[in-house]
C-alpha cells in the first residue's frame, strides 16, 4: 500500500517542488508535467522516489508499532485479555 502511494504521488510530488523552486519557471501544473517529460523524459517525475519510499516506510513501521501499543495500554485500562477483540469492548463501553 506504501508503494502504491509513492510511486502514484511522487509525480505530484516532484512538480509540485519545481513549482515551488521555480515559480517563474511554470505557468502550471499542466505546463510543469509537459516540460519535465520534455527535458527529463519519464523517469524525471520519479527522482527522488527512494527516499520517498523509504520514508513511507519508515513512518508506516512507527504507526503500526503505536498502534499496537495504544491497543495494549487500551486492553489494560479496560482489563480484558488480548484474545478479546477491543471492538465490542468498545461498543460495551460505550453503551
Amino acid at each position: 500500500g506504501g508503494t502504491a502511494c509513492v510511486v502514484t504521488g511522487q509525480p505530484f510530488d516532484t512538480a509540485k517542488v519545481k513549482m515551488q523552486t521555480f515559480p517563474d519557471m511554470y505557468k502550471g501544473l499542466v505546463d510543469c508535467f509537459v516540460k519535465t517529460y520534455k527535458q527529463v523524459g519519464f523517469r524525471g517525475f520519479y527522482k527522488g522516489t527512494t527516499p520517498a519510499l523509504l520514508a513511507n516506510i519508515a513512518e508506516n513501521s512507527v504507526l503500526f508499532m503505536c498502534y499496537g501499543f495504544c491497543q495494549q495500554i487500551v486492553r489494560r485500562i479496560v482489563g480484558v485479555d488480548r484474545k478479546t477483540k477491543l471492538r465490542l469492548v468498545i461498543k460495551i463501553w460505550l453503551v
